[in-house]
């Protein structure tokens, strides 16, 4: 089983100088939880979730202390400032157990598919690869 079999094609993508606002809503209007971050064609890194909420204050210990947050501020910073970097990728042809094995080792949950160009050609995500095992289980 290899990730061009169950990669995602039509990729949505974050440029490296776009900010996290921009960023963060195409993640909602996608419905997704990460995405690569490119620099021209290259991928540079990925964006995700995490990479948002952590841009936030602690609000759980120093509730008392915040002043009201300035969402402009903390979201109009280019997505670059707070990118997972570098990128770790994967090519087409890698075989999905060394993915996982990725995926386990890393604590990531998604890998930009690059070809012998070093350009994205895909994702393929941790539930990528579950449906593939599964699908071979039944």
């Amino acid at each position: 089983m290899k990730a061009y079999e169950y990669m995602t094609k039509n990729v949505i993508t974050v440029d490296k100088d776009e900010s996290i606002r921009n960023a963060a809503l195409k993640l909602r209007r996608a419905k997704i939880s990460g995405m690569p971050v490119l620099d021209g064609n290259k991928v540079v890194g990925v964006f995700s979730e995490a990479d948002l909420l952590n841009q936030l204050p602690d609000i759980l210990e120093e509730a008392d202390l915040i002043p009201m947050v300035d969402v402009q501020e903390l979201t109009g910073s280019p997505v670059k400032d707070v990118m997972g970097s570098p990128a770790i990728t994967c090519n087409p042809n890698d075989d999905l157990k060394d993915i996982a094995e990725i995926f386990l080792k890393k604590y990531i949950h998604r890998l930009p598919v690059i070809d012998e160009n070093d350009e994205l050609v895909g994702v393929i995500s941790l539930g990528d690869v579950l449906k593939a095992f599964i699908n071979v289980v039944k």
